[in-house]
C-alpha cells in the first residue's frame, strides 16, 4: 500500500480490508447501481459520481448506472443527470453500492430494495444497519472523505483520477461547509491536498458551479433578510411558505440555500430554514450550530443528521412555534 500524511495512513490501513472486500464484491457483478438519499446535498451526489467514475475508470465494461434525484441548481453545472431505467434492469442480478443513506426508506430510488447484493458507506450514526458490507465512519466529514480514502488505499492496483475526484471534493467542501463544521479534521485536509495533487481546480472545477449566483438569489437573501427572527437565546430561523417561494420564485428544494447566512454572526447558536413543501405535505427544515450538537434535537422532529448539520420535518406550521420554542429552550439549558 502506498505511503501518504500520517491521517491519511491511519484511515487507508483501517478501511484497507473493507476496501478489498468491497472490489472482491464489483468483480461479482456485471449490473451495479449507485444510490443515495432523496433531496440530494453536493455529498449525496459527489460520492455517487465520485463512485461511478472510479469504477468506470478501473471497470470500463461493467454496466454502471447512478440513480436518484437531480439537483435542481447543481445539474448539470456540476453534476450529470442521473440515470432512468424501467423494471427491467432492476429485475436483473445487480449490485447496488448505497451512500450517504442512514436508513433504506430515504432512499431515492426504492427499487434498491431489489439488489442481489447490498453494500452501505455512509458517515452518519448507524441506527439502521443494513446491506452484506457496510463501512460506517461517523468521524468522517463525509462520504466523499471516505471514498476518496477507499480509493487512495487502492491505489497501488487502481486509478484514482482527476474526474473522480473532483465529484469527491464537492461533496467533501459541501459537508464541511468549505472545511468550517468541527467534523473537518486533519484527515479532510490531507485527503483535499491529494485530491488537488490530482490537478482538480477547486475554484473553477468546483466552486465556480456550487457558490456562483445571480440577481434573483440577492432578492432571496434580501427578502429573507426582511423577514428573519432571533430568539432570545440565540436561534435565528426564516420560514419559506409556499406564497413567499412563489414571490421570490424558488421552489422547496430551494429553501434552505441560504441557511448559512447566520453562520459567523455574534449571539447566533443555532439557526435554521424552514421552508414549506406543498406536494409533501410537510415543511423542510435545514438546522445547524455553532458549536452545541443539534442531530438529537432533529431526530425529535422526524430527521436526524451530523452534530452541526441536520434535518427535520414539520407536518404543518403549527408545529412551527412549537419546533422555534423548543430549539430555543435547548440553547439556554
Amino acid at each position: 500500500m502506498k505511503e501518504f500524511s500520517p491521517a491519511i495512513n491511519r484511515k487507508t490501513k483501517e478501511y484497507y480490508t473493507f476496501a478489498t472486500q468491497l472490489v472482491d464484491t464489483i468483480k461479482q457483478y456485471d449490473h451495479i447501481g449507485v444510490f443515495a438519499h432523496k433531496t440530494p446535498d453536493p455529498d449525496a451526489l459527489g460520492s455517487e459520481y465520485g463512485m461511478y467514475f472510479w469504477l468506470k475508470d478501473n471497470f470500463p465494461d461493467k454496466d454502471i448506472k447512478v440513480f436518484g434525484e437531480d439537483h435542481q441548481f447543481y445539474t448539470p453545472a456540476l453534476y450529470p443527470v442521473l440515470d432512468k431505467e424501467n423494471d427491467a434492469w432492476f429485475d436483473q442480478p445487480f449490485l447496488a453500492l448505497v451512500l450517504d443513506l442512514g436508513n433504506l426508506a430515504r432512499c431515492s430510488e426504492p427499487r434498491v430494495k431489489k439488489a442481489a447484493f447490498t453494500v452501505k458507506i455512509d458517515h452518519h450514526p448507524n441506527v439502521e444497519p443494513y446491506g452484506q458490507l457496510m463501512l460506517v465512519d461517523e468521524m468522517s466529514v463525509a462520504v466523499s472523505e471516505m471514498l476518496a480514502l477507499l480509493f487512495l488505499s487502492l491505489s497501488d492496483e487502481y486509478v484514482f483520477t482527476k474526474r473522480s475526484a473532483t465529484m469527491l471534493f464537492s461533496g467533501i467542501v459541501g459537508d464541511s461547509g468549505r472545511f468550517k463544521y468541527a467534523t473537518t479534521s486533519a484527515t479532510t485536509f490531507a485527503v483535499a491536498e491529494q485530491i488537488l495533487e490530482l490537478g482538480v481546480d477547486m475554484n473553477n472545477d468546483i466552486y465556480a458551479h456550487l457558490y456562483s449566483g445571480d440577481l434573483e438569489d440577492l432578492y432571496t437573501k434580501r427578502f429573507i433578510l426582511d423577514q428573519f427572527k432571533v430568539t432570545a437565546n440565540g436561534f435565528a430561523y426564516y420560514v419559506l411558505d409556499a406564497e413567499a417561494q412563489m414571490k421570490i420564485n424558488i421552489t422547496p428544494e430551494r429553501g434552505k440555500e441560504n441557511v448559512n447566512i447566520f453562520s459567523g454572526i455574534k449571539g447566533i447558536q443555532a439557526w435554521a430554514a424552514i421552508t414549506e413543501d406543498v406536494e409533501e405535505k410537510r415543511w423542510r427544515v435545514s438546522i445547524r450550530s455553532a458549536g452545541k450538537p443539534i442531530h438529537e434535537l432533529a431526530a425529535k422532529w422526524r430527521g436526524g443528521g451530523h452534530p452541526q448539520a441536520s434535518g427535520a420535518s414539520l407536518l404543518d406550521r403549527s408545529e412551527i412555534d412549537v419546533f422555534v420554542n423548543e430549539m430555543d429552550q435547548y440553547l439556554k439549558d
